[in-house]
């Protein structure tokens, strides 16, 4: 079955792993620059890795950002927590499962877990919480910005990305 979506009047459809709700994990290595004297991710970069997977949980989901912020809204990060388990290090493959943990009509919350690929353990947990705003900043609905995203978003509340 084929679904689709409407963005400023444009029709789009939706991938068919998305209607199989199917969510893949972000993937990729740890570069020189995210490191510290101590050949480990600087803390402050797992932020920035939570900001990556993030933008890619959105385009699996069918809404890739610059097609959102193109149609006049932008995503801002309200708050963000992390707990750090294991570090990792140059180099070292890991991938990050996102899940969508609660959605409301002003923001929505994503859970993180990065996993190492080469060790298999947990370096980091965390969750952000996240809300649109128009070109001139003021907090707008995610309803303003896509009764789809926001119908999809409620759609994956607690669909975890898996590696199957």
């Amino acid at each position: 079955m084929l679904s689709f979506y409407w963005v400023n009047g444009t029709q789009t459809l939706y991938k068919e792993s998305i209607a199989m709700k199917s969510l893949k994990p972000y993937e990729r290595s740890v570069f020189y620059y995210e490191t510290d004297k101590m050949s480990i991710v600087h803390h402050s970069n797992y932020v920035r890795i939570f900001g990556e997977a993030r933008i890619d949980l959105l385009r699996q989901l069918g809404f890739p950002l610059e097609t959102v912020e193109k149609d006049g809204a932008s995503l801002h990060t309200i708050s963000v927590h992390s707990e750090f388990k294991r570090p990792l290090v140059f180099a070292e493959p890991f991938a990050v499962y996102t899940v969508i943990t609660n959605v409301n009509e002003e923001t929505f919350e994503i859970g993180y877990r990065i996993v190492s690929r080469k060790t298999g353990q947990i370096s980091v947990t965390g969750n952000s919480v996240q809300c649109f705003a128009d070109n001139e900043l003021n907090p707008i609905t995610l309803s303003d910005v896509s009764e789809a995203l926001s119908v999809r978003l409620k759609e994956y509340i607690g669909c975890e990305a898996s590696d199957n």
